[in-house]
């Protein structure tokens, strides 16, 4: 490896980037939300730059909106006024922020802290878009601003010196690294290595440095792969979100099936609508994991498609998910013990009419107002 702790000023330009990812709804009717708000346009299919057959495909296409508002001072410098917001049929929206980056490569880990968990950025983030849920409610179903909420930065150096980006990292390492992590104190090297061993090139002139809480992009036009960027942050939301919504279900569990099987009284009515709330959110939990995992289609084995898996790596998507299809199948199971509670219940009291009934047919013939 070359020297880590190289100092020679490096020139740069681009733009860094701020993805803030919310939760605002179940689901959104993208069609009757587009003319809810002015200057609406849907993102079409995004054709990479790249020669070889790559598609990122979104299905359906987000809802994409330029939202105007007050800059947001960062570092010495500010965003820009408009801000970028995406918004999702399965009750998603990201916003991104744009702002220039230093003239001087050295200088990014000083901003990269400065963007880290910027309480100013957040609150602008969330009031935004609840300013544009306000707009759309009528399109939205179940409309609620979560609290959850997940940032993510992007350094897009599009003009550098210093040679390929393969050199540049080399020769700025710790720089990058520092940056990358939001910290201006020196890392450890086994610290640097993690933080910039998830790279990928697709030209000697571009390279993605990708990490689970920024990425660093050197490419002239970098627009495919923030598109990535955006929707992995996006998906990683939305798996909290319904990690959250789950756990709460299954930290009810003992409650609910004590309440079935505790029940000394025909069951019929308030278990009925027990079971009938808890398959419509076990219902709703499925949907909207079907609906995140398939928003967009990364066809064949192209660039995009293994920087997403990249990308979903870093974030610990796989994991997420891992954990969300546990939970599900787990509830799966609880709504079947329910199920067949009440069922057994059922069972029982028709047992009990029935063996009243015949009783009463036995002793009816020895009552004197029978005839």
């Amino acid at each position: 490896m070359a020297d880590s702790t190289h100092t020679t000023s490096v020139a740069i330009g681009g733009s860094a980037l701020v993805f803030f990812a919310f939760d605002i709804g179940f689901q959104v009717d993208l069609d009757a939300a587009e003319p809810l708000v002015r200057e609406a346009t849907r993102r079409k299919v995004l054709r990479a730059r790249r020669p070889a057959p790559v598609w990122f495909d979104f299905s359906p296409p987000p809802l994409r909106l330029m939202v105007e508002g007050d800059p947001v001072p960062v570092d010495g410098r500010e965003t820009e006024a408009s801000v970028e917001l995406l918004i999702y049929d399965f009750g998603a929206a990201l916003l991104t922020y744009r702002m220039p980056l230093p003239d001087e490569l050295s200088a990014l880990p000083k901003l990269g802290a400065a963007l880290y968990e910027h309480a100013g950025l957040d609150a602008d983030a969330r009031k935004r878009v609840a300013l544009v849920l306000d707009a759309i409610r009528p399109a939205v179903e179940r409309p609620k601003l979560s609290e959850a909420v997940d940032d993510y930065a992007v350094f897009a150096i599009t003009s550098w010196g210093g040679g390929p980006p393969a050199r540049v990292l080399e020769d700025h390492r710790a720089v990058l690294a520092q940056a990358i992590e939001g910290e201006c104190i020196g890392l450890a090297a086994e610290q640097i290595a993690r933080t910039t061993e998830a790279t990928m090139s697709y030209a000697e002139n571009d390279l993605a440095i990708i990490d689970w809480n920024a990425a660093v992009l050197f490419d002239a036009e970098p627009d495919d792969v923030v598109s990535v960027l955006q929707h992995a942050n996006m998906e990683l939301l939305e798996l909290r979100v319904l990690d959250q919504e789950l756990d709460a279900i299954l930290d009810h569990a003992d409650e609910t099936l004590a309440t079935l099987t505790g029940s000394r009284f025909w069951p019929v009515f308030a278990s009925s609508a027990m079971l009938r709330r808890f398959a419509s959110v076990q219902t709703d939990a499925a949907v909207m994991f079907e609906g995140v995992n398939n928003a967009i289609k990364l066809l064949g084995n192209q660039y995009l498609a293994r920087l997403y898996r990249v990308t979903a790596d870093r974030l610990d998507l796989p994991a997420w998910q891992s954990s969300v299809q546990r939970k599900l199948d787990a509830t799966e199971s609880l709504y079947q013990k329910m199920s067949d509670s009440t069922s057994t219940k059922r069972l029982e009291g028709l047992e009990w009419v029935i063996i009243v009934l015949i009783a009463i047919s036995i002793a009816l013939p020895f009552t004197p107002w029978y005839h």
